[in-house]
């Protein structure tokens, strides 16, 4: 039987989530600057509901760091809003990354050594 060390695996999950999830938040920050913050009150309900699918996703990302499940859940609640309101994701260079990290974060969560021992307690 092969030997991993889950550990490492998980570790390495974690990084990897946190360096796509900071490239992540610098493009939608050089779009912010480019284009400006958008005004809710200019735009429709449904291109509000998109950009509090977006902002979801960035809290979320910013919360893992520390709470790698409630950023994780952020994470792909906000994905699924904005799924749900555009119809669909084509899994492009934004949304398949975007995706990944808060199943990523998840994962690392659901396999956290210090969320089994509370568990347990």
């Amino acid at each position: 039987m092969a030997h991993f060390n889950e550990r490492l695996i998980l570790t390495i999950l974690r990084w990897t989530a946190r360096i796509v999830g900071i490239a992540l938040l610098i493009l939608i920050a050089t779009f912010a600057v480019g284009e400006g913050v958008p005004n809710p009150l200019a735009m429709s309900v449904r291109e509000n509901l998109l950009t509090l699918g977006i902002l979801t996703m960035l809290v979320g990302q910013l919360l893992a760091w520390k709470w790698e499940g409630l950023g994780g859940l952020l994470i792909v609640g906000g994905f699924a809003l904005f799924a749900i309101v555009n119809h669909g994701v084509s899994f492009n260079i934004v949304f398949g990354p975007w995706l990944a990290t808060g199943l990523m974060y998840l994962i690392c969560w659901w396999r956290s050594p210090i969320r089994q021992i509370n568990d347990k307690t």
